[in-house]
């Protein structure tokens, strides 16, 4: 893991760094390691230096409202790479996105039309709606709400269980 988890001076989690943005900021006096760092694994070792996986800024900063990008990699992630008609997963390269109500009747580009599709299904559907293609959604799209929470989706599972219990 070369991530570092951001904490402001209230111990919210902020965002996920590289180790050299944490380093930087340890350097600077503007970080330090969380409070309750205190084994090894609590550490990266990176050329023989050893970098807390958790810092916290020394001064208060307002944890900052993100609206989520709409993008292709995003709904991919929001869906966990898995087609919501028939449930496989699948690489970035196999699955497609599909209007659930098709673009063709004008559907919209938005976070809640807009799902995880594999090729096969999405010919199979082609410009219906899943109910006249005869096709169930495996969960209604949505927009998701909490951006630090869909940002740790992106990393390990090990990495996300770790930081957990400093983001709750």
């Amino acid at each position: 893991m070369s991530k570092v988890l951001l904490l402001n001076y209230e111990n919210q989690p902020l965002r996920i760094c590289s180790w050299k943005r944490a380093l930087v900021l340890i350097l600077k006096g503007k970080a330090q390691c969380a409070q309750a760092i205190k084994n090894i694994e609590d550490f990266i070792t990176i050329n023989n230096t050893s970098i807390p996986r958790v810092i916290r800024l020394n001064y208060q900063v307002a944890v900052p409202y993100s609206e989520l990008p709409f993008n292709r990699e995003n709904i991919f992630i929001r869906d966990e790479y898995t087609c919501q008609y028939c449930g496989k997963k699948f690489k970035y390269e196999e699955l497609t996105l599909d209007h659930v109500y098709p673009k063709s009747r004008l559907g919209p580009d938005i976070w809640e039309n807009i799902v995880t599709c594999c090729k096969e299904c999405n010919q199979y559907k082609a410009d219906k709606t899943p109910k006249e293609a005869g096709m169930k959604l495996l969960r209604r799209p949505c927009r998701p709400k909490e951006y630090f929470e869909f940002e740790m989706k992106k990393y390990s599972f090990s990495d996300r269980k770790y930081w957990e219990q400093w983001a709750s």
